[in-house]
């Protein structure tokens, strides 16, 4: 609808511009200028657009929506957190895989069949 509020103008002016021209022309007195309304049409141009403007920002506002979420927290214990000293094993933080790990395992063959 705002984009055909300019045109309407437009319309309206070119339907009306002798009558604009005589009447609302600020620059009649001047022929030379050869303005015939255009600064009438400059004008609603200017304040179509101001108004489109207002609007725009008022809709910007209706449009912001707040999302509430409840959050959960996960209480923890410190015995749940801090690894205890009976199960920890350092060898795992010095581990490094052998080359052997992209080799086919091949189970044991069995000596007595």
């Amino acid at each position: 609808m705002q984009s055909f509020n300019k045109l309407g103008i437009i319309l309206a002016f070119k339907i009306n511009q002798d009558y604009i021209a005589s009447a609302f022309c600020e620059n009649k007195d001047k022929p030379e200028m050869h303005c015939n309304g255009r600064c009438v049409l400059a004008k609603k141009l200017k304040q179509a657009e101001q108004n489109e403007e207002k609007q725009r920002t008022a809709n910007l506002e209706k449009a912001n929506v707040l999302f509430f979420c409840k959050l959960n927290r996960l209480e923890l214990n410190g015995s749940q957190v801090l690894p205890t000293t009976n199960d920890f094993n350092p060898f795992y933080l010095k581990f490094k895989p052998s080359s052997f790990t992209n080799d086919i395992f091949k189970p044991p063959q069995d000596a007595s069949a």
